[in-house]
């Protein structure tokens, strides 16, 4: 079974202290547990350092099985050292969840219970398991990529809704912007939280960006597209003004831009410091005209 990238529409950062965020599969990369072959093992380096990579994560489990009681890991230490492996296109590092999938996968061959009923049992659980690659996650990458479907989460620990976002698809294109760097999740996470026990910072993420975030989903889910581009411009200028270490030094021109002319709004598409940016345009032909302008590589999503 293939687990999709997910693409975070709004809420990096800010689901972390309770705001609300939105989510979305991106089946464009995907990845899958599967066993190596055993006549090629020693040839396919990139096999045998993922099944390193998951015999890493089973000793982790192993430390801390009261966190993941969930899992059978008598079950994954067996498939570990039968040479399982996940075999994943998705771009480390930039963005669209490749651990997440990870943790999707992993919970759905080796949860005790994956009926997918109680979306926000299942969020916690997943987000348990992520903690191994970023030190604290919402869980709401894992969901995404787990159930195939857009996400509402209307913050950290209440409900977790599937949106109709076909009214937003049909006013607004969205395309990713490769930054061509990347950038470490674990490490940007814990700069962020360090930043949030300043009170200046506090602050402004409490009484600015979280109102940003909710207000522009807000708009968004109740298809009022007039008041949508001034929240959503306000959430573009607080992470070029505010979040100078996840936004590269090499895109931080084309927010201003984008915000001068309002063809196009760029953010960030998860945590940031490389990978891919996310614009969210209400005129395609003129977002694309800017982009292929400026040399940008870029994807329509």
């Amino acid at each position: 079974m293939y687990f999709p990238a997910k693409i975070l529409l709004f809420g990096e950062y800010g689901i972390l202290l309770n705001s609300k965020a939105l989510s979305i599969p991106y089946p464009r990369f995907s990845g899958r547990l599967r066993m190596m072959d055993r006549s090629t093992a020693k040839h396919n380096t990139e096999e045998a350092g993922s099944n390193a990579s998951l015999k890493s994560l089973l000793r982790y489990f192993i430390l801390n099985s009261n966190k993941v009681s969930f899992l059978r890991l008598d079950q994954f230490q067996e498939d570990v050292s039968m040479g399982i492996y996940f075999d994943s296109s998705i771009p480390p590092c930039s963005g669209l969840g490749s651990s997440g999938a990870l943790t999707a996968a992993l919970y759905h061959k080796y949860a005790s219970d994956t009926s997918l009923n109680d979306y926000q049992k299942i969020q916690s659980d997943l987000a348990e398991i992520e903690a191994c690659f970023h030190g604290i996650s919402s869980g709401i990458d894992p969901l995404t990529s787990l159930i195939n479907g857009a996400l509402l989460i209307e913050n950290r620990y209440t409900t977790v809704t599937k949106p109709d976002l076909t009214a937003f698809f049909n006013t607004y294109s969205l395309f990713l912007i490769n930054a061509h760097s990347t950038g470490n999740t674990g490490d940007l996470v814990t700069y962020f939280m360090e930043q949030y026990q300043e009170k200046e910072f506090r602050t402004k993420i409490d009484k600015e960006y979280i109102p940003a975030i909710n207000q522009t989903i807000d708009s968004l889910l109740a298809k009022d597209f007039s008041s949508f581009p001034t929240h959503l411009a306000r959430y573009s200028q607080f992470q070029l003004s505010h979040f100078k270490k996840m936004v590269p030094e090499s895109m931080r021109k084309y927010f201003s831009d984008g915000l001068e002319s309002g063809d196009f709004y760029l953010k960030l598409c998860g945590s940031g410091g490389g990978g891919y940016l996310l614009a969210i345009s209400p005129d395609q032909h003129k977002a694309e005209n800017y982009f292929k302008m400026n040399h940008l590589d870029y994807t329509i999503v």
